[in-house]
């Protein structure tokens, strides 16, 4: 066999095993990357599982919470048509917020859930209700609200039997007049921690 022969043989061969070699690399990367698809999608079932004392808190660190719960019985306050359950948030964010979604629970004294009924409604209601809060509808000289501030003033009409006695509610969503957008990444946990279940 010629030196050229053995030469161009050993070429050959070289790019064959580079070949090989680039194929199983881009075989390990596919692997490793598909493992953390799947350490990511573990990870955020894994957040899911807490204790309804556990959200609590969690919730009170995002860039938006709920910071207190009122109820207002009509009885006792003639300016209402109806009970309403009330809500203040607070922005723990450094954006300016303009339009923000509330979602409440309810549950009785025995701290079973409760579907919750808004006056005029058709049907019995549902154990989410989501309420939005836009400065640019609302009465008032506010157009947004600024870091650190809260706002008292969500409200939602309900007519209810049995009588609501506890509300759980937490920020769903917000936009921001810089154009920020927030989804709660812990709204499904909310919802799976509270919606439809009773307390514990």
């Amino acid at each position: 066999m010629s030196r050229r022969t053995e030469n161009i043989i050993i070429i050959i061969l070289v790019v064959a095993i580079l070949a090989v070699g680039t194929v199983l690399g881009i075989s390990l990367y596919k692997d490793k990357v598909f493992q953390g698809g799947e350490t990511s999608s573990i990870s955020e079932e894994q957040t899911t599982a807490v204790s309804a004392a556990q959200l609590d808190e969690i919730l009170k660190q995002q860039m938006m919470y709920v910071n207190g719960i009122h109820y207002y019985y009509q009885s006792s306050s003639p300016q209402l048509s109806n009970d309403a359950m009330g809500a203040s948030v607070y922005n723990n964010s450094n954006v300016n917020i303009n339009r923000f979604v509330v979602a409440f629970c309810a549950y009785d004294a025995d701290g079973k859930p409760i579907k919750i009924v808004q006056p005029g409604e058709e049907g019995e209601g549902g154990y989410v209700r989501i309420l939005t809060y836009d400065f640019a509808k609302a009465q008032g000289e506010k157009t947004a609200l600024a870091p650190n501030e809260t706002c008292e003033d969500i409200l939602m009409y309900v007519k209810n039997e049995p009588q609501i006695v506890t509300i759980k509610a937490c920020v769903k969503s917000y936009e921001s007049t810089e154009g920020v957008s927030w989804d709660n990444p812990y709204y499904k946990t909310f919802l799976q921690v509270y919606s439809g279940k009773e307390l514990r």
